[in-house]
């Protein structure tokens, strides 16, 4: 009998101790792996957070200046032109955080005008991270529409939804 307790109190404190490691791992830093989406396609992915376990939002500007924001509350906005013209805008639209997760929404848009014609395009996205045992899981649903056209005609794509999710491992 002591030693089925002695083993189920042993089993019951690796479970503890891996509760505390999860939880007491963080959203900091960088952190590194490969998404797949149900159609088996797959991205190398890097997603640095903030100090605080905010998500950073990489991006260059026309310029080449390369910066860094962190996306931290709903309708935090960011708008700039990238290199090759037009406005690209991101707005934060949902924003919720626990105990090792993390769901972040946002819309996003680009518009260019040239030479008579505009080129829109449109993307809402939702990243979501949780914490595991084996790493960072992350997820992100996107769902993008796309516009061209001349004052004439305007032609409209398809809305193209994708899913991607994969495990992270955090950089040292």
């Amino acid at each position: 009998m002591t030693v089925k307790l002695l083993a189920g109190v042993a089993a019951t404190l690796f479970l503890l101790m891996m509760v505390i490691t999860v939880s007491a791992a963080d959203l900091t830093g960088g952190w590194k792996g490969t998404l797949t989406s149900a159609d088996g396609s797959q991205a190398e992915v890097q997603i640095d957070f903030s100090p605080q376990g905010f998500p950073l939002y990489s991006y260059t500007n026309n310029k080449g200046v390369a910066r860094q924001v962190e996306l931290s509350h709903v309708g935090q906005t960011l708008e700039y032109v990238p290199r090759g013209g037009g406005v690209q805008r991101m707005v934060v639209k949902s924003f919720e955080k626990g105990q090792g997760r993390l769901s972040v929404g946002i819309v996003g848009s680009f518009e260019r005008a040239s030479q008579g014609y505009m080129d829109q395009r449109q993307e809402v996205a939702l990243f979501e991270y949780a914490l595991t045992p084996g790493g960072l899981n992350m997820r992100v649903t996107t769902r993008s529409t796309a516009h061209f056209g001349d004052k004439n005609m305007i032609v409209g794509g398809d809305p193209n939804s994708v899913v991607a999710e994969g495990l992270l491992q955090k950089l040292r």
